[in-house]
């Protein structure tokens, strides 16, 4: 019994988890020698690759995938899903 409800809660966790929204960041998300931050919605492969697109289009050239991930982003070149700048998010 308790080894059905170990794997009820495991599953639980696991189906919950992408929903929560991730910071993202690469090696080369660089713009004028700052790093570029981008938080999403969610931590799927469509959102990490949604991220890259956002880094790609703010920075002029090609990213990286996402490596580095946080709850938050404090640089002044932090974007939300929609590309929109911000000075920090968090919460994510």
């Amino acid at each position: 019994m308790k080894k059905i409800q170990l794997f009820i809660l495991i599953l639980c966790f696991s189906a919950i988890q992408p929903m929560f929204a991730k910071c993202m960041y690469g090696s080369d998300w660089t713009k004028n020698g700052k790093k570029i931050v981008v938080c999403i919605n969610g931590d799927s492969y469509p959102d990490r690759n949604k991220g890259k697109e956002i880094c790609e289009k703010v920075k002029g050239s090609s990213c990286s995938s996402p490596s580095t991930f946080s709850s938050s982003c404090a640089n002044n070149e932090c974007y939300d899903s929609s590309g929109k700048n911000h000075n920090s998010l968090s919460g994510f």
